[in-house]
């Protein structure tokens, strides 16, 4: 988190939108030489197999957002978090697994759904996000920036795969306290190892004191285009809608796409599942087909946001807050990566992110700029 100038970034949010939408029409032709069907059709049908071993969806990933990562280089905003998930069924037994309470919100709400025929993957995640304005070193409010917030939280996720492995449907749960003096501290504590500015204002953050927040999330992937490309790379196109309520209230819709040397189920690698941070998902190992996995991705979003907590507040009385008619509700992100395997299981991703102004005026209209690295290990 290191202090650092920047720009606006909307030719870079037309570029990778128009890279999404490039890869998922050419992922859609419905007409495909017979070889290469059946080639295709292979894959799915492998990644639907119960004898597979991607079935136990067993394993950890670790993923570290922060400014130092971007090219911009800028100490404001969404400035960092990070997140632990474990997968796997076993999960759903830990004590502060909010596995349970999911599986009876999702019984409550999809009662007309027939999932019984799906394959179920399950995670659970732990973790913090700091949000800060442009002025580290300012110790009073500036009415016109977004003010300082945070959030320490725990999450429960499902995923459950339909059976010809072409669709998704998931939700999540997120249980958590905005407003933490923890929060600020780590925080400090990582501003102090880089030996960067240590931010000033967190006396005023929302809901300071701390504040419990809950979340829910559902929604539905499908897969748009799977073809081979440039030899035996594989380019894959997806869709993503999703509806939550709580502390981020709104609607979405996602396309993206990956394209290189590519061992894993479509399904079980969900870059558009992040909200600052990336959510929980299954930990999913490859097919085994002895191929090291490399390959780039890219995608967009919109957002059609009703609510947002870290700029609104909650019940109790922030400092300093934002009026629905102050923030835009229409918000449009993009993203571009990489992810290489390195060891058996073993996976490391990088990716920056770019998001469209949630302040509509003062100093606080930006377009913020993070990047995150990714670690996950699958067994």
């Amino acid at each position: 988190m290191l202090p650092r100038h920047t720009t606006r970034s909307h030719r870079s949010l037309r570029r990778v939108t128009a890279l999404a939408l490039l890869g998922w029409l050419a992922g859609a032709q419905a007409d495909e030489p017979a070889e290469q069907t059946t080639s295709l059709d292979r894959l799915i049908e492998e990644a639907a197999s119960p004898q597979s071993a991607i079935d136990s969806g067993r394993g950890w990933s670790l993923a570290i957002d922060n400014d130092l990562f971007a090219p911009t280089q800028n100490d404001r905003d969404y400035t960092g978090g990070l997140a632990l998930t474990v997968s796997g069924p076993q999960t759903s037994d830990y004590w502060w697994s909010l596995d349970p309470v999911l599986r009876s919100i999702d019984t409550l709400l999809l009662r007309g759904a027939d999932w019984s025929d799906m394959r179920m993957h399950q995670a659970v995640q732990t973790g913090w996000l700091s949000f800060t304005p442009q002025d580290l070193d300012a110790v009073e409010v500036d009415p016109s920036d977004r003010p300082y917030a945070s959030l320490l939280f725990v999450s429960a996720a499902r995923q459950y795969v339909a059976p010809d492995a072409r669709s998704v449907r998931y939700s999540d749960l997120t249980l958590g306290f905005l407003g933490l003096s923890l929060t600020s501290k780590l925080h400090d504590a990582i501003h102090d190892a880089v030996g960067s500015d240590t931010p000033r204002g967190y006396g005023h953050q929302i809901s300071s004191g701390g504040e419990p927040t809950v979340r829910y999330a559902i929604g539905g992937s499908k897969l748009r285009g799977q073809r081979l490309a440039f030899g035996s790379g594989l380019i894959e196109a997806k869709t993503t809608w999703e509806l939550s309520a709580g502390y981020l209230t709104e609607a979405s819709y996602a396309v993206s796409t990956r394209l290189g040397a590519i061992d894993s189920p479509w399904w079980s690698f969900s870059p558009e599942r992040a909200d600052y941070i990336a959510r929980p998902s299954p930990v999913i190992r490859g097919r085994g087909n002895g191929l090291n996995e490399l390959y780039v991705w890219a995608g967009a979003k919109v957002r059609l946001r009703a609510y947002n907590a870290f700029l609104q507040g909650q019940f109790r009385d922030s400092d300093h807050t934002f009026a629905a008619d102050q923030i835009n509700h229409v918000i449009g992100e993009a993203w571009i990566g990489v992810t290489g395997q390195f060891f058996s299981g073993t996976q490391m991703s990088y990716a920056v992110r770019y998001q469209t102004a949630e302040i509509r005026d003062g100093s606080g209209r930006r377009d913020p700029v993070w990047a995150g690295i990714t670690i996950s290990h699958s067994y």
